[in-house]
């Protein structure tokens, strides 16, 4: 799909390039040696950052320039058009390069597209105090609607003496040219869904629409430049640019300045960040560690969630982290287990075994024992009354009992032990 739609875009190109053409010969040939050499992202769609110069010094300069739109096509990415996708790739690459020690967005567009300038906005906003030079806009020409929105997001907001800022707010266009000729049929459960300004329902819910997303552009503004969205509705312009030092006094920029005394002020460590905003950083910074320390002690996690942050690491990240964590944990304990109980089996077994023999050993011993005659087996009748009369004799001495006769004691007792010794000789 990708080759077909190059193909038709080449051919597009060599038709263009071979009619009669209103433009300098110098752009001309620029457009017929365009290389279609582009590299793509998995889904599909042309990788093509934004141009960009990183300085001996550490300063990247990215450039924005002509109106934004939302995604790079083929199309775009053939003509070098900026889309808030490719300036992304752009800054993408500076956070993450280590030599980049400052970024300054040079702006010359008047704006474009809604979709996509939010993110875009909210990203390079949460990138304030990540680069020692710091991260900051100006422009020599235009900054107006959508590219100030990126702009404002920015640390610092600079411009030329000429240079154009502002246009807070959000528009739309409607042709009327083809009215006649198309017809829109339009479902009846669905009665809003293609509303027109010539009559007056269609004009409300089309300014509703205007006005929430102009709604978005001022908070976000307000939230960049450190006001309250009352203050950007009334002292903003309300729609209307103002031109260098009048952007200053109206606080939609921070000083007028050359690119190079920028860079030299950058670093300096002039530029970076208000004090206002070094504590605003400095506090989300405190409050990333406290939740990540939070988490971490919830789960059990011995880290350091200073070291984490410092790392570069979100919230989210420390929570994928810890369920990571938890997960190969609970892995480990099921292994444990798993092993106790196995090697418990293992010696109730043994014991089993080592209690069966000893079971099965006294068994032949008392089988041994039911076999030997009895002491007395081989005794005569007269020998057994004289055992007899001995055992009683010995238990009535033990017992301190008083026979009769002592001698007839002491004679029955030495009967009794000749008896026995007779019987034990007879027994073996």
């Amino acid at each position: 799909m990708k080759e077909k739609t190059k193909k038709k875009i080449e051919k597009k190109m060599s038709a263009f390039l071979a009619t009669r053409l209103a433009m300098r010969k110098d752009e001309a040939e620029k457009l017929a040696s365009v290389n279609f050499d582009l590299n793509f992202k998995d889904n599909g769609e042309p990788e093509c950052p934004n141009s960009y110069d990183v300085r001996e010094d550490g300063i990247a300069v990215i450039h924005v320039d002509g109106g934004l739109s939302y995604r790079t096509d083929l199309w775009t990415a053939w003509f070098g058009m900026d889309t808030y996708n490719s300036i992304e790739a752009a800054f993408d690459e500076c956070l993450g390069n280590p030599k980049v020690k400052g970024i300054v967005f040079d702006i010359n567009s008047p704006g474009g597209e809604v979709s996509g300038c939010a993110d875009l906005a909210e990203k390079i906003y949460k990138a304030r105090g990540t680069k020692e030079f710091g991260i900051v806009a100006r422009t020599g020409g235009l900054m107006c609607s959508a590219a100030y929105w990126l702009g404002s997001a920015c640390e610092k907001v600079y411009t030329a003496s000429n240079g154009t800022l502002g246009s807070i707010g959000v528009l739309c266009a409607y042709d009327k040219r083809d009215d006649e000729n198309v017809s829109v049929i339009v479902s009846d459960y669905s009665p809003n869904k293609v509303p027109k300004p010539d009559d007056d329902e269609g004009l409300k819910l089309i300014k509703q629409e205007l006005n929430d997303l102009a709604e978005v552009f001022i908070k976000a503004v307000a939230e960049h430049r450190h006001t309250t969205e009352g203050d950007v509705r009334e002292n903003f312009g309300k729609g209307g640019v103002f031109i260098g030092q009048k952007a200053v006094d109206a606080k939609l920029a921070d000083c007028v300045m050359s690119l190079e005394e920028i860079f030299e002020q950058m670093k300096n460590g002039e530029t970076v960040m208000t004090e206002e905003q070094k504590s605003e950083v400095l506090a989300e910074y405190k409050k990333s560690i406290s939740a990540v320390k939070a988490l971490f002690d919830e789960c059990g996690i011995q880290e350091d969630a200073m070291a984490f942050v410092d790392g570069g690491k979100t919230l989210a990240d420390a929570k994928d982290y810890a369920f990571d964590k938890l997960k190969a944990e609970k892995k480990t304990m099921a292994e444990g287990a798993a092993k106790d109980k196995a090697e418990s089996e293992e010696k109730i077994k043994a014991l089993e075994s080592d209690v069966a023999a000893k079971a099965e050993e006294l068994e032949k011993v008392k089988a041994e024992l039911a076999k030997a005659p009895a002491p007395d087996a081989n005794l005569t009748g007269s020998q057994k009354l004289a055992v007899q009369k001995g055992l009683e004799a010995e238990a009535a001495a033990q017992n301190s009992v008083q026979g009769g006769n002592s001698a007839k004691t002491s004679t029955e007792a030495k009967a009794f032990s000749d008896a026995w010794s007779r019987g034990a000789k007879l027994k073996h």
